[in-house]
């Protein structure tokens, strides 16, 4: 097998006898070339020292992958040269907490080119009756499916084992989701809460943009003013905001026993989920809101001059204080410019789950309310799909459409008068 490396003895005044091994490589410009190299002390050592090189050599310089690598280990090293170049930080953490928690537990010991396809169906299965969510199930699958394709491209297996997985059909089997459902408020619960929250109140103008234009929480913390058209009543998400958290030390860990810690990161802007760029309308109310604030925060930055806040966006997405490419005006700020984060909003819902008790509350049950509110008063599928970003119509149909008791009047009158 290893024919092509050659051994030959040389002889030098400085180092008695060596010996030297080369092997042929592919020509250049019509010219035969060889790598080669020197200075072993023995015709085995320069032998072995060969073999390895013309290994290197016909694998185009990387190291040899054992055919005997499991899931695990490979699950390693597809996250580190593909999944860390190619995905978003977010997405990235996500895949590392489903592969720690569902994949290397039952999947990870197995040899990659010993995992079949009905092992790999076994799995999703096992995990659907353990109830847990379609959304769940298609990440795992998206993880195994994926990581088997690199398998293939890498030459470690001829097919991938992941082909035409399925997700197993939730009507059939009557297992409870793990999923949280999500959560509709009512009118007069939202009334309650904007009570507790008044405008002025750091998490008032956040929660109205959630509960109004129904956004995720990433997009609205992201908006800056030139995101908000107030003359055509217009809003437009274009990014979102996350939090790039430093790698803590062992002792940093012991010492804040795994819990609290010091800020030890930064805030970037990252494009919205899905790549869901889309420009909205504002209803009056909104806009008006948005009018009021917008004086507000001009007059105050006035007030202030040289104490107000100011960020700016360098060329990595990241916020900074330090003036650099691009000056970032915040939608939500305190009165000193300080930037309001999505953090403010863990301490608001505390608030509401303990002293208005509605435990059923988090930001998400804005953007569910507002979607089911457009149904309810007769807004086309399409134009809710639109509104809210989703990549499939399928999604607004099977998670945002709850049954409120005027979708179940309007559909029981249809009933009463379609024959």
């Amino acid at each position: 097998m290893f024919e092509e490396v050659r051994i030959r003895e040389r002889k030098s005044m400085k180092h008695g006898k060596t010996y030297e091994y080369r092997f042929e490589t592919a020509p250049v410009g019509g010219e035969r070339k060889w790598l080669s190299k020197g200075g072993f002390l023995s015709e085995e050592e320069a032998r072995q020292a060969g073999i390895e090189a013309w290994k290197r050599y016909c694998l185009c310089g990387l190291s040899e992958r054992p055919s005997d690598i499991s899931y695990a280990d490979f699950l390693d090293e597809w996250m580190e040269k593909e999944c860390k170049y190619n995905l978003k930080e977010t997405t990235l953490l996500n895949y590392r907490k489903r592969i720690r928690i569902h994949i290397k537990p039952e999947l990870g010991s197995y040899q990659v080119r010993r995992l079949n396809r009905e092992r790999l169906q076994k799995f999703l299965q096992d995990k659907y009756n353990d109830g847990y969510s379609k959304n769940t199930l298609s990440t795992l699958r998206g993880i195994i499916s994926k990581s088997m394709t690199y398998a293939v491209n890498c030459g470690l297996i001829q097919l991938s084992p992941a082909h035409n997985l399925r997700i197993p059909r939730c009507e059939l089997n009557a297992v409870p989701t793990r999923s949280d459902p999500h959560s509709y408020l009512p009118k007069d619960t939202m009334n309650r809460i904007f009570e507790r929250f008044p405008e002025g109140s750091s998490s008032y103008i956040p929660m109205m943009i959630g509960y109004r234009c129904g956004l995720r929480i990433g997009e609205v913390y992201a908006l800056t003013w030139d995101d908000i058209d107030l003359e055509n009543k217009k809003l437009t998400v274009s990014k979102q905001i996350q939090w790039k958290q430093f790698p803590r030390s062992k002792e940093e860990k012991q010492r804040t026993n795994g819990s609290k810690y010091a800020e030890s990161g930064f805030w970037y802007f990252s494009a919205p989920k899905c790549d869901s760029n889309r420009t909205i309308d504002m209803d009056s109310v909104l806009t008006d809101l948005l009018w009021r604030e917008r004086d507000r925060q001009v007059r105050a930055a006035a007030y202030f001059a040289e104490r107000y806040r100011h960020y700016y966006e360098d060329s990595s997405k990241r916020i900074t204080e330090n003036p650099v490419d691009k000056e970032v005006d915040f939608v939500c700020r305190r009165e000193n410019g300080e930037y309001i984060n999505l953090r403010t909003m863990q301490y608001t819902t505390q608030i509401i789950h303990e002293q208005l008790h509605l435990p059923e509350f988090d930001f998400h049950s804005l953007r569910h309310t507002h979607a089911t509110m457009l149904v309810e008063n007769g807004a086309p599928l399409k134009y809710v799909q639109r509104r809210l970003g989703h990549k499939k119509i399928d999604v607004t149909m099977n998670i945002y459409q709850h049954l409120t008791d005027a979708l179940r009047e309007k559909g029981n009158a249809v009933i009463e008068n379609m024959y």
